[in-house]
């Protein structure tokens, strides 16, 4: 392993324009993210209670597919078609002569996800579930496993690709502030505060300087939304509560306006009071109107989009627990980077470069930025302190610790 070590890291915050968005836990593309990984704990779950061992899978191509809604007037509609969720990717089906009950395992980690982030979905009645998993692969064992020679990441995880992943901490300013938007919206996780709120709420910051302008798009449910006067007068209340959140987490140094359901202000005065053209739905999602979700289209593992941070394509939700490069050394690239931020207060950047079947927590290269400059002996201890761990498996899978959340706890 190469360990290249610089103290010249600079932060979204040092420079004057900073850009952060969130899609919420209801948007389409997060809940693709949240059943892709709710499935992949649960069947991990039940192999490791099984058998002792997580079985080669990889269903991170989840797609969430739109539903139809029929919008009467305010306070009045119906779903009329279902949402589909595909389940698509590679899982082994069976352990020697063992079959898993992958169909069970994926309904229910389906319906506990989407039940927990979407409550007025009426989930017995508005899902389908197509399943177009397979086992296929030019290694007729490695879906199929006969016995633990057939899974050899069970004495040695290698990284299953060439990959580079990236971790970062802390937080910006910026990027706190873009959390704590949907965050006011619900009482710890996914449990919502108001009835006639929706869960698909779209945060976009903007800080120029000193100056910071926050535009948020937050579903009303049409059934607790009983007119326009309602509407109108929950806009204005959530934008003043959250004007005045964003000055008690900024302080006074920072200028803040905030924009609510913007679109509203452009409708025509003759059609003002029809509901045509309002940000309203029957779930809490846009996927009431045919909009679709895929695993790894949105927040990052943080749970943002911040746009100035280095970035990488890889994506972590539905992937293998135990040797993905994308999910395994995701985690603990994210947790290097906050153990040396914390260690030595200051900010700090990890980049790791694997080759594909080099050990995995050994990657070719691993460069770590730092705000300050600090002692390379220590730091290497600190580095190779984190990578010795072999805990990684236990804290995806039984602490979820990867399940988009409203409340930032990973």
């Amino acid at each position: 392993m190469n360990i290249f070590i610089n103290s010249n890291l600079r932060v979204p915050s040092d420079y004057e324009l900073e850009i952060v968005e969130r899609k919420g836990v209801g948007h389409p593309d997060t809940l693709a993210d949240g059943i892709a990984e709710k499935i992949s704990n649960d069947y991990s779950r039940y192999c490791l209670e099984k058998f002792g061992v997580v079985l080669h899978h990889n269903v991170d191509k989840v797609c969430v597919m739109g539903s139809l809604i029929k919008i009467y007037d305010w306070g009045s509609a119906k779903m009329v078609k279902p949402i589909r969720v595909l389940v698509n990717g590679r899982i082994s089906p069976v352990f020697s002569n063992a079959k898993i009950p992958l169909k069970d395992i994926f309904k229910k980690a389906i319906n506990l996800q989407l039940k927990k982030t979407l409550p007025h979905l009426d989930i017995n009645k508005w899902v389908k579930i197509i399943d177009e998993s397979t086992s296929y692969s030019k290694n007729p064992r490695w879906f199929n496993p006969v016995s633990l020679d057939d899974l050899p990441e069970h004495k040695l995880a290698r990284a299953n690709d060439t990959s580079t992943v990236i971790g970062y901490w802390p937080l910006t300013p910026t990027e706190k502030l873009t959390l704590e938007m949907e965050n006011f919206f619900y009482h710890g996780d996914r449990n919502p505060k108001y009835k006639f709120i929706g869960h698909d709420i779209k945060v976009m910051v903007v800080r120029k300087k000193k100056q910071i302008d926050v535009t948020l798009c937050v579903p009303f449910i049409v059934n607790e939304t009983p007119s326009y006067d309602f509407y109108k007068e929950k806009v204005e209340f959530i934008r003043e509560s959250l004007l005045d959140i964003a000055k008690k987490h900024l302080g006074k140094d920072f200028k803040v306006k905030i924009y609510v359901n913007n679109h509203y202000r452009s409708i025509k005065k003759e059609n003002i009071k029809k509901i045509e053209g309002y940000y309203c739905n029957v779930s809490g999602s846009a996927l009431d109107y045919g909009e679709e979700g895929v695993v790894g289209r949105g927040n990052n593992r943080r749970g943002i989009i911040p746009s100035f941070r280095t970035y990488t394509m890889e994506a972590a939700w539905g992937k293998n627990p135990v040797y993905h490069v994308g999910k395994v050394l995701g985690v603990v690239v994210d947790t290097l980077a906050k153990n040396i931020a914390l260690q030595y207060n200051c900010q700090a950047q990890v980049i790791a470069i694997t080759r594909i079947a080099d050990p995995l927590f050994s990657p070719h290269n691993l460069l770590v930025s730092t705000s300050k400059k600090i002692n390379s002996r220590s730091l290497k201890e600190t580095i190779l302190a984190t990578l010795e761990k072999r805990d990684w498996t236990k804290k995806i899978v039984y602490d979820e610790i990867l399940i988009p959340r409203t409340n930032f706890t990973y």
